[in-house]
Order: structure tokens, then C-alpha cells, then sequence
């Protein structure tokens, strides 16, 4: 009976360990149109961060557009900074980028790095990108060559801290975003 109870106790320990969310620190080095940007930047301040290109079709514009209806409904958007992180570095430059970002709404920051980099953050993100050349994959794409990219869709929210404190489908639309924003910098 002892025996029974003890490996009962012992099984929800490891249940209970297993299924408890580890936070994830998220540390990074890249760049935007001024300089360098690395996870010490804008202390004190929330990241809304999403990864993408900008000749994406359809999930990056609907992310950024959502972002810039986001931005202009919080109730503290000053406590945010919205990033949008290039996994194109071949053809994103920096002044592309910007403007892209910036016609969806200029407080969102386009960033830049070395394919390293990108990746490093990409892979603590649990973000995945690629690129295609007539549906093979291809590792390092080269300018002026006419490859695909493909990624995930997914908005991260990382903390003061650089924990990632949430995970959002890019589809989450702006009324949930604004709704779920609001009542995280409510508890800050």
C-alpha cells in the first residue's frame, strides 16, 4: 500500500515537472537603420517581436498591420516595442526594411544581423525559416537568384526580463492582441 502511494506521489511529481513551462531567456544581436540592437535594448520595455521578409505575400503584412492596430489601441503603448526581424537578410536591407515596417506604423523596428544571428534567435524563439530553389531546399540563397522563403507565423511577447512570457499565432488578430497586452502591462 506504501508502496503503491509513494509511486503515485513520485508519477505527479514527474507529471507535474514535465508539463510546467520553463521560461526561456531571449538574447540577441542584430541590427536596425541606427546601429546595433541587442536584447539590452529598450529597457524596461516589453519586445513584440515577429520574423519574416518583406516580399512575404500575406503573413507578415497581416502581422505588421495588426501590430500598427495593436500600437494604436493599448493603453500603454510606450511599454511595448514592437520588432520585426528580417529572416532575408540577402535581400532585406536595412532601408527596405524600414520602410516596410514604418508604412504599417513607425514605431515598429525592422532588424537586421548576420544569418548567424538570425538564426541564434530564431532557434530560442522556436521560430523556423528556410529557403527553396524549384522546391529543393537551399542553405545560403544568393542574391539576385529566385528562391522562396518560408516560416512560421508566430508573434512572440518577451518580457523586461527577456523571458518569453507568450506565444501568439500571427491570426490572433488585433482585438485579442490589444486585450491580452493590456492585461499583461496591468499586472507589470
Amino acid at each position: 500500500m506504501i508502496k503503491k502511494l509513494v509511486t503515485r506521489f513520485l508519477m505527479c511529481g514527474v507529471v507535474l515537472f514535465a508539463t510546467t513551462a520553463h521560461a526561456q531567456s531571449i538574447n540577441f544581436d542584430l541590427f536596425d537603420d541606427e546601429g546595433r540592437v541587442t536584447h539590452e535594448s529598450y529597457p524596461g520595455k516589453y519586445l513584440l517581436m515577429a520574423v519574416g521578409y518583406t516580399s512575404c505575400p500575406d503573413v507578415c503584412p497581416t502581422t505588421l498591420y495588426e501590430f500598427g492596430v495593436t500600437l494604436k489601441a493599448l493603453d500603454k503603448p510606450e511599454a511595448i516595442q514592437p520588432l520585426f526581424v528580417t529572416i532575408d537578410p540577402v535581400n532585406d536591407e536595412i532601408t527596405r526594411l524600414n520602410a516596410y515596417t514604418g508604412y504599417f506604423d513607425p514605431r515598429i523596428v525592422g532588424l537586421s544581423g548576420s544569418k548567424e544571428n538570425i538564426k541564434a534567435l530564431a532557434k530560442q524563439l522556436g521560430a523556423t525559416y528556410g529557403y527553396q530553389i524549384d522546391g529543393e531546399a537551399v542553405e545560403d540563397p544568393v542574391p539576385g537568384t529566385a528562391y522562396t522563403v518560408y516560416h512560421s507565423a508566430y508573434i512572440y511577447l518577451i518580457g523586461p526580463d527577456r523571458e518569453l512570457v507568450d506565444v501568439f499565432d500571427y491570426q490572433i488578430g488585433a482585438d485579442s492582441l490589444t486585450e491580452t497586452l493590456n492585461a499583461v502591462l496591468g499586472d507589470s
